[in-house]
């Protein structure tokens, strides 16, 4: 191969470099700002922090219109304790603004396993953006995971999110399940010992203190949400369950900057609001909102 047909080449790869890199670090900032709107991570009074049951549960247009306050809504489907913290400090750290309230979705299940095992990788596309995201994804990653992420920006998006790119464009934040609960399944499977069950973790329940600890030192009132689950579902660990609701209750009466609304005794036996046991249809979702947005109480703005 002749010198000037290895110039040649050397100049189409490093050309080909530039424009991968520019792709990526283009394709990156306009899927960001997607997910951004979709995560409402803008300054608002309400912040609403949790999983798939407060996404399902809480439709933010109806409580900003209830509540007359703005409200941003920050859920991530299979996020766990750990997670909420870090959420709550890249939402703090994003918008360089701390809400009146946060919405903090708990139940009996919240100190167990079963949600997402690598739920670090939810946040990779903000790796950038957040020192406590940087430092959740960097102790919990990979070396190799790592940098593949920070060389190769596109790789932090799966289908899931992008999903949620397009939905933040749309400003679609609306609960638009179709399913149906199932409750012959329901109780097959409470009958063969196959459900989400109730335990506690205590390194999750000291980090659940340490969060509302930090929250009551940046002076933002907390709202802890029993959300619905189907009561079949709930009266299965009947015992186990007002153990750990009655750990919460026993946090709040510590915290004065906290409020524990029950949410679940009003809707759990209410099966046509649901779509599976933990998780509510558009319907329940526009009355657990509305029942949620009765029970908060804030200055109005002057």
């Amino acid at each position: 191969m002749s010198n000037a047909t290895k110039s040649s080449l050397i100049k189409k790869c490093l050309i080909g470099l530039l424009v991968f890199v520019i792709v990526n670090f283009l394709c990156l900032k306009l899927f960001n700002y997607g997910l951004k709107q979709y995560y409402c991570l803008w300054p608002a009074d309400i912040l609403v922090i949790g999983h798939s049951m407060s996404e399902m549960a809480i439709d933010r247009d109806l409580l900003e219109e209830r509540t007359g306050h703005s409200v941003a809504k920050y859920c991530m489907n299979g996020t766990s304790i750990p997670d909420r913290l870090v959420m709550i400090r890249h939402y703090i750290e994003s918008t360089g603004h701390k809400p009146k309230a946060i919405l903090y979705d708990i139940g009996p299940r919240s100190f167990s396993g079963g949600l997402a095992v690598n739920s670090h990788a939810l946040f990779y596309p903000f790796i950038n953006e957040s020192p406590a995201v940087a430092d959740y994804v960097r102790s919990s990653a990979t070396k190799r995971e790592y940098y593949l992420k920070m060389l190769v920006p596109l790789s932090r998006y799966d289908d899931s999110r992008i999903g949620a790119v397009i939905r933040g464009y749309r400003h679609d934040w609306k609960n638009r399940s179709v399913k149906k609960l199932n409750l012959e399944e329901l109780k097959q499977n409470i009958e063969k010992n196959n459900y989400w069950k109730t335990t506690q973790n205590p390194e999750r329940q000291k980090l659940f203190e340490e969060t509302l600890d930090f929250l009551e030192e940046q002076d933002i009132h907390v709202f802890l949400l029993h959300l619905p689950n189907v009561d079949l579902l709930n009266n299965a660990e009947k015992d186990k369950n007002m153990v750990v609701i009655n750990y919460i209750k026993s946090i709040t009466a510590n915290h004065p900057n906290v409020t524990f609304i029950d949410a679940n005794s009003a809707f759990e036996s209410r099966y046509e609001l649901f779509i599976d046991p933990l998780h509510l249809n558009p319907k329940g979702q526009q009355e657990v909102t509305t029942f949620l947005a009765d029970k908060i109480s804030l200055p109005k703005q002057p």
